[in-house]
């Protein structure tokens, strides 16, 4: 079970990672490298995922304190695979126990 500064904490480390890789993207670009279609792909599906992650937890039900799935969308396996790429494509090493 999650609480919500774990959420909260959560959001800003993966928030974070995007945005480093994102300035990755950019430098790349900046500096003329050739055949950047691949990491512009990877880009925008990695600014999706951390939107349906950012969705996930937008409206939380909580009770005693603790997260609730029982509302959203996504079941629990599909966001945890979700968390799982998004770690991938940024090389971190963040988790929820979800």
């Amino acid at each position: 079970m999650v609480t919500a500064a774990q959420i909260a904490t959560y959001l800003a480390d993966i928030q974070e990672a995007q945005v480093l890789y994102t300035d990755g993207v950019i430098v790349k670009e900046r500096l003329g490298y050739p055949n950047l279609l691949q990491h512009r792909v990877v880009l925008t599906i990695l600014n999706a995922y951390v939107d349906i992650i950012a969705q996930y937890f937008s409206q939380p039900v909580y009770s005693a304190t603790f997260f609730l799935t029982t509302n959203n969308f996504y079941d629990e396996e599909e966001v945890k695979d979700v968390m799982l790429r998004i770690n991938e494509i940024c090389d971190t090493n963040y988790y929820l126990d979800i």
